[in-house]
């Protein structure tokens, strides 16, 4: 259920710095029960939803998916994006900056997290079946009648 009058102000207003009272007060409850008026609405079905949805599209916008972290290594290896500040001495103690391409380092680096990503650098061995696995062991043990005959 979209929110209306009170609670679209009051949910406007806790967005910007999560302070429920002071939301209250703003979105036009009285300020000597905002605190209480804020821990109600904050408990209200719609009210907490659409909070809820809010913070997962802020977190999905903020949050850089698994491929868009590929791309961008993959882009810094290949050294086709201008990403560092490269400082240019311009005389008299004054330096200024501009944008170059990656190091040498930088995009060995990237290199190197994408071949571990891949599994490329890996030193052990994975080995996966259904098949299950027996382990017998063979070996003697102290007090055996291991070589004596009858």
């Amino acid at each position: 259920m979209a929110l209306t009058g009170k609670k679209k102000r009051f949910f406007d207003e806790y967005i910007i710095d999560r302070n429920g009272a002071r939301a209250a007060a703003a979105a036009g409850y009285a300020p000597g029960s905002a605190k209480q008026r804020a821990y109600k609405l904050l408990h209200d079905e719609d009210v907490a939803a659409a909070v809820k949805e809010w913070d997962e599209r802020q977190h999905e916008e903020k949050t850089a998916e698994r491929n868009e972290v590929i791309e961008f290594l993959t882009e810094v290896m290949r050294g086709e994006n201008e990403v560092e500040n490269i400082p240019i001495f311009v005389g008299e103690g004054i330096q200024t900056f501009r944008k170059g391409l990656p190091s040498a380092k930088d995009r060995l680096k990237a290199a190197e997290m994408l071949g571990k990503y891949y599994g490329m650098f890996t030193d052990k061995t994975q080995i996966e079946g259904i098949e299950p696995v027996t382990i017998i062991n063979d070996i003697p043990r102290r007090g055996d009648n291991v070589g004596k005959t009858d």
